[in-house]
């Protein structure tokens, strides 16, 4: 059995693992993530111009944020919360509050709180989708009532009744305001997209590499 290790926890990397399952079902993923949670810590652009942005069979039952015909939107971290979910179904292994100490060609050592604690995990293939800490651009969301929302291009409606709207320059106090985000990145608008085909394409040169070995 091939086993794929995924460092970090983005839209990319999630995308990678689902679009490996695809290919090859029998693929060992196992993702390494500081964090405690996946999806729901932190917001993301949910703004789509359909739905579902991706193959059906990577999401799970997000009930009442499932998006409608009429959607342009989805909250983000619960984007990213059915995701993981999808994964854990499909076999995934996800090792969270840990952090990577170092990294060979062919083995991650890790310290932390997930399934095996102080450890290390052999691997035939990294993908490694940690943050890389270059400068991006400040973004300012708010999600408000679809009938308060502002006039704005960068702008998506919710199955809820709620409307999620990105700017460069913060809010200004309004009661109508649900909620407040800031997210660093290029443009909300093609987030999910961009994102999700980055994925693919990088999970491809695995994919490719396992189905159509190079001869020796």
């Amino acid at each position: 059995m091939t086993r794929i290790t995924i460092l970090g926890d983005s839209l990319v990397a999630l995308s990678a693992a689902h679009h490996v399952l695809d290919k090859t079902s029998e693929a060992d993923i196992h993702i390494i993530t500081e964090r405690a949670e996946i999806g729901l810590v932190g917001e993301v652009p949910g703004l789509t111009s359909s739905w579902p942005p991706c193959s059906r069979n990577w999401i799970s039952e997000m009930a009442s944020q499932t998006p409608n015909e009429e959607s342009t939107a989805v909250r983000g971290s619960w984007f990213l919360k059915a995701l993981g979910i999808q994964l854990s179904k499909r076999g995934c292994t996800f090792h969270l509050r840990t952090r990577v100490t170092t990294t060979s060609e062919t083995e991650v050592h890790f310290v932390g709180a997930g399934p095996m604690g102080n450890s290390m995990i052999p691997f035939d293939y990294l993908l490694d989708l940690r943050p890389n800490g270059q400068e991006s651009a400040q973004w300012h969301g708010l999600v408000c009532r679809t009938e308060d929302a502002p006039e704005s291009k960068l702008s998506g409606n919710r199955s809820d009744g709620t409307t999620e709207v990105w700017t460069k320059e913060a809010p200004k106090r309004n009661r109508t305001i649900l909620q407040k985000m800031t997210w660093l990145g290029e443009d909300p608008a093609s987030f999910i997209s961009r994102e999700i085909d980055s994925g693919m394409q990088l999970a491809q040169t695995i994919v490719d590499t396992i189905i159509h070995p190079v001869e020796q």
